[in-house]
């Protein structure tokens, strides 16, 4: 677990980058923006939007549901969130994740028992061996991989 010092620190980072990003790409340079990937930055889990813009009003932040929406496709084309889709019951509910500096990693989706396909846990690892395979793929293709996106879904043994 990080200690609040490091924790600040990463989020001054994160910011300078956003601040260089939207200067960039000569977008606006908000206070909204940079609440948001606060917040974002703040949550030790994944999020979707919903649940973010909660966060956002019972702090007193006055921030609409589009501005977090918008807000959020900058962070991802900057780099600064991932997406994800662990196949929740409908298409538009995404899930996201600070990025920045975390190394990548892996999720195993557990549904509940019993229940269509509803999440009861995500579990992110980081076994090495991926990145052997993601070494093999690169020499036997001549390519450069940047990302991966691995998802394994299942139930738990003990709760059949």
């Amino acid at each position: 677990m990080m200690n609040d010092t490091q924790k600040e620190k990463n989020i001054e980072t994160v910011k300078a980058v956003l601040k260089k990003y939207l200067q960039d790409k000569k977008y606006r340079n908000t206070p909204e923006r940079y609440a948001i990937i606060e917040e974002i930055y703040n949550l030790d889990h994944h999020f979707n939007v919903d649940d973010l813009y909660l966060l956002m009003i019972q702090k007193k932040y006055q921030v609409s549901k589009a501005t977090i929406y918008n807000t959020i496709e900058i962070f991802l084309d900057a780099g600064l969130i991932r997406k994800h889709q662990f196949g929740e019951k409908t298409l538009t509910s995404s899930s996201y994740e600070k990025s920045y500096f975390d190394k990548q990693h892996d999720h195993l989706v557990i549904y509940k028992p019993g229940a269509e396909k509803e999440i009861s846990e995500i579990i992110e690892f980081c076994d090495p061996r991926i990145q052997g395979i993601k070494d093999s793929i690169e020499e036997a293709f001549g390519v450069k991989i940047d990302s991966h996106s691995l998802y394994f879904y299942g139930y738990k043994k003990d709760e059949l």
